[in-house]
C-alpha cells in the first residue's frame, strides 16, 4: 500500500498508543537527520574576505565563519560530499551570539561540480539572534555537491556562514515511538484584533498541525494535512472586514485554505489557495478576498487539499471591508504645487522657485530649475525677462496659485492613469505663522482639493519634515495638521483625500534621516499620534533603511516596522540600467522580503532622471533619462520581485528635472538665451508627454494589466 503524507506513515502505531492512552510523537522527515553528511568536508569558495575562508563552514564549530568578499554579489560556497549522498534538507548557521540579519540565496546541487540545478529558489531567509539556524528542506535526491549561492546580507556586504550542514532521509534513524507531550501553543492572549498581523502558532486550539522554527523567526505551524485546523477564540472583526492576508511556504502544490466562523466545519467565508512556493521555508504572502465578517467570532483556518504534506503556515492579518484600497497597488505622483508668478495674485507675488531670488527670471542669472515645462496648454501664463523660445513664442511660465494650472495638472493625472498626488506640506507649514509663504501654500492645498474632486483623482498629505524645529517638530506637525490641515482647509473631509484598508492616509517624509530632525522615540510617538486616531501611515524614508546606515539614523528599525507603508527615497542613488539592476539585487529585494515578513506594503520610489546645472552649477544632463529605459528598468525591476505600489517622484519638480509632467522636447520649446535640459538630451525625441504616458503603462503594469516585458511598451511618440 502506497503511504501518502507525512502522519499516515505511522498511523497504525498511533492507534495503538492512544489505546493504552499514553501521548507519543515520532521523528518526522522534515526533523534535521542524525549525521551530518558535510562535516569535515572539502570546500570551495566564490572568494573570502580577510581570514574568514570557506573551510570555516565544515568544521563543526558555529562560533568560526566565512565571510565572502565585500560587495562581490553573487557570492557562494560549495561542499563536496565525497561520493553521491540522497539529501534532502541543508542547515545554515552564523555565530549565535550574533545580531539578527537576513540573507537572499538559494540551494543547488551538482553530480560532476559542472552542471548544476536548483533545489531551493533564491529566497529571503532569516537569522534570528540566540539560535542563528535556518533550515530548508526540498524533495529528497542524490548529488555529490550541494552549492549555496548569496546574492544579498542585511548584516554585511557579503555572504556568510559559519556551518553548512548537510542531511538526508537515510541518515535518520527507524521512526521509534518516544514518550512527548503534544506541541502546544505559543501563549496567545484571550482575544486577537483580526486587523493586527498574528502569529499561526499564537492560536488558542489545534488539530492535528505541529510547530517548528521559522526561516523568518518565532514558529511557523507546519505538519499539515488535509482536515487539520488552527482556531483562535474571540477575534474581533470590527465593523468589517472583507480580505486575509497569509504568509505561507510549501514545497509540494500545496492546498486550501478555509476562513471559517465558529467551528471547523462552521461558517466559511472564504478559501484562499496555496500554490507551490519552492520549499518549505521559502515564504510567500497570500492575499485573498473574503465575505465580510463583522464582530466577534472564533476563528478557524481549516486546511483543505489532496493527501499528504500540504503547507507552512506563519501569520494572517484581515483588512477592513470598507478597503477600497486608493494607495495600496496604486501609483501616486510627488506633487509639489510651489511655483508663483509676478502678477499672479498669489501673497508671495514673486518667481518663487523659478529664479533663485524671486525676481523676474535673468538669463544666465538667476534662474533656478532645469527643465522648461510645454506651456501649449495652460490658460494663465506669466511673462518672463527670459529671450523667446526657438520656435519664435515668448517665455512665459505658469504658476501654481492659479486653480486653472492645478486643474490642468490633475486631468493629465485622470488622462494617463495616475491614481493621485502626495501633497507636500513642508516645514513651514508645520511652523504655522500667517505670514504670505503658509497662506500661498495653504491656498494651493485648497485648490489641489478641488481639482482632484473634478477630476476624479485622490491626494493624500505628506508631511516634508526638512528644516523644522528639532525641539518642537513633533508638536509643530501636531498643531498644523489639527488646526491647519483638518481645521482650517478640511482636506480630510473631501471624498477625494485617499483612504487605505478604511483609514485616511497621512505620510510622514523624512524619518530617520541623518540629515532630519527627530529621535527614534520622537518619530514614534508622531506615527502613534498619528495611528490611534484611526490613520494609515506611510513613512518616506532612508535608502538604507533597513541597516540603519549611511543616509539613515542607526536605531530606527522598530520606528519603520510601525508603520503601515513604507517608502523609501532613491532619486540620485544610482544612474544608468546597470545602476537599477544593482539596486534590485541589493536593496529592493531584500527591502521588499523584509517589508513582506513584517506586513508592511512596500512603496519605493521611481523616478525619470535627474540634473540641478542651473540650481547647482552641476554637470549637464547628470542623471540621464535615456528616453525612458531608466524608469522603466526600475519598473520591470520592482515588478519582477512582486511590488505592485509605487511612488513617482516627482510630478511637477522641473527644479530638479525630476518631473513627469510635460516639458520641453526640444530647443524649439526653451529660451534661445538660457540653458535648459530638454527631453530629446539623450538622442532620442520625445513627445512631451511621453513621461506621463510611461507613468501611465507603469500603474497598469503594476495593476497585472500589461505583461512584464523588459522593453517598455510605451511609444516615444
Amino acid at each position: 500500500m502506497m503511504v501518502k503524507g507525512r502522519k499516515q506513515a505511522y498511523l497504525i502505531a498511533f492507534l495503538v498508543f492512544v489505546l493504552i492512552s499514553t501521548q507519543l510523537s515520532f521523528s518526522s522527515p522534515k526533523v534535521s537527520a542524525a549525521t551530518n553528511l558535510a562535516l569535515n568536508k572539502s570546500v570551495t569558495e566564490s572568494s573570502h574576505k580577510q581570514s574568514y575562508n570557506a573551510s570555516n563552514v565544515t568544521d563543526g564549530n558555529q562560533s568560526t565563519y566565512w565571510e565572502g568578499a565585500a560587495n562581490s554579489y553573487p557570492s557562494w560556497v560549495r561542499v563536496d560530499l565525497g561520493s553521491s549522498q540522497t539529501v534532502d534538507q541543508v542547515v545554515l548557521k552564523l555565530p549565535a551570539t550574533w545580531g539578527a540579519r537576513s540573507q537572499i540565496l538559494s540551494v543547488e546541487k551538482s553530480s560532476d561540480d559542472a552542471s548544476y540545478t536548483t533545489l531551493a529558489a533564491s529566497a529571503a531567509y532569516a537569522f534570528s539572534e540566540g539560535t542563528n539556524a535556518v533550515t530548508i528542506h526540498f524533495a529528497s535526491t542524490s548529488t555529490r555537491y550541494i552549492k549555496i549561492g548569496i546574492t544579498a546580507n542585511t548584516g554585511a556586504s557579503g555572504g556568510q556562514l559559519s556551518e553548512l550542514e548537510v542531511y538526508g532521509p537515510s541518515t535518520i534513524p527507524s521512526p521509534t515511538p518516544t514518550v512527548a507531550p503534544t506541541p502546544q501553543p505559543t501563549a496567545a492572549p484571550s482575544a486577537f484584533s483580526a486587523f493586527v498581523q498574528t502569529a499561526a502558532s499564537s492560536f488558542t486550539s489545534q488539530f492535528g498541525t505541529q510547530l517548528e522554527a521559522s526561516s523568518e523567526g518565532g514558529q511557523n505551524v507546519a505538519f499539515v494535512d488535509n482536515g487539520d485546523y488552527i482556531a483562535f477564540n474571540n477575534v474581533n472583526f470590527g465593523s468589517g472586514a472583507s480580505s486575509v492576508a497569509l504568509r505561507v511556504a510549501s514545497q509540494t502544490s500545496g492546498g486550501n485554505i478555509e476562513i471559517r466562523l465558529g467551528s471547523a466545519s462552521g461558517t466559511l467565508a472564504g478559501t484562499c489557495a496555496v500554490t507551490s512556493t519552492g520549499g518549505w521555508q521559502s515564504w510567500t504572502t497570500k492575499s485573498c478576498a473574503i465575505s465580510t465578517i463583522s464582530g466577534v467570532h472564533n476563528l478557524y483556518l481549516k486546511f483543505t487539499g489532496g493527501a499528504g504534506n500540504l503547507f507552512n503556515v506563519q501569520w494572517y492579518k484581515f483588512s477592513a471591508a470598507s478597503l477600497g484600497g486608493d494607495v495600496v497597488g496604486k501609483i501616486f505622483a510627488g506633487y509639489q504645487g510651489w511655483f508663483t508668478a509676478g502678477g499672479d495674485g498669489s501673497p508671495l507675488n514673486n518667481w518663487t522657485h523659478w529664479s533663485k531670488n524671486n525676481d523676474n527670471l535673468t538669463p544666465n542669472s538667476n534662474v533656478n530649475f532645469e527643465m522648461y515645462p510645454d506651456l501649449r496648454e495652460y490658460s494663465k501664463l506669466y511673462q518672463t525677462n527670459l529671450g523667446n523660445l526657438g520656435n519664435g513664442q515668448p517665455a512665459k511660465l505658469f504658476s501654481s496659485y492659479d486653480q486653472e494650472t492645478v486643474n490642468k495638472h490633475f486631468e493629465w493625472m485622470q488622462t494617463y492613469n495616475i491614481s493621485g498626488a502626495a501633497l507636500q506640506r513642508f516645514g513651514a507649514d508645520a511652523n504655522y505663522a500667517p505670514n504670505s509663504w503658509n497662506q500661498n501654500r495653504d491656498s494651493v492645498a485648497v485648490k489641489v482639493k478641488n481639482a482632484a474632486e473634478a477630476y476624479n483623482r485622490k491626494f493624500y498629505v505628506m508631511y516634508d519634515i526638512t528644516g523644522l524645529d528639532p525641539s518642537q517638530w513633533v508638536n509643530a506637525v501636531k498643531n498644523d495638521f489639527t488646526n491647519n490641515v483638518v481645521g482650517t482647509m478640511n482636506l480630510t473631509s473631501s471624498a477625494a483625500y485617499a483612504k487605505q484598508d478604511g483609514k485616511l492616509v497621512i505620510c510622514i517624509w523624512g524619518i530617520g534621516f541623518t540629515d532630519r530632525p527627530g529621535t527614534a522615540a520622537e518619530s514614534a510617538d508622531l506615527i502613534a499620534w498619528f495611528k490611534n486616531q484611526g490613520y494609515y501611515v506611510i513613512g518616506g524614508v532612508p535608502t538604507h533603511w533597513r541597516n540603519g546606515d549611511n543616509d539613515s539614523k542607526p536605531g530606527f528599525l522598530d520606528v519603520y516596522k510601525s508603520l503601515d507603508m513604507l517608502s523609501p527615497w532613491f532619486v540620485g542613488r544610482f544612474s544608468q540600467l546597470s545602476g537599477a539592476d544593482h539596486y534590485k539585487t541589493n536593496q529592493w529585494e531584500p527591502d521588499y522580503s523584509f517589508t513582506q515578513q513584517n506586513g508592511i506594503v512596500y512603496q519605493p520610489v521611481i523616478w525619470p532622471g535627474f540634473a540641478w546645472k542651473n540650481m547647482k552649477n552641476g554637470p549637464v544632463n547628470e542623471i540621464p533619462r535615456l528616453h525612458g529605459d531608466f524608469m522603466w528598468r526600475q519598473a520591470y525591476n520592482l515588478k519582477s520581485i512582486g511590488v505592485n505600489t509605487g511612488y513617482i517622484a516627482m510630478f511637477d519638480e522641473y527644479d530638479e528635472a525630476t518631473a513627469i509632467a510635460k516639458a520641453a522636447e526640444n530647443s524649439s520649446m526653451i529660451p534661445n538665451n538660457q540653458y535648459f535640459l530638454t527631453l530629446d538630451a539623450d538622442g532620442v525625441a520625445v513627445s512631451s508627454d511621453f513621461y506621463l504616458r510611461l507613468a501611465g503603462d507603469i500603474a497598469r503594469l503594476f495593476n497585472n494589466e500589461i505583461p512584464l516585458t523588459v522593453n517598455h511598451p510605451t511609444s516615444h511618440q
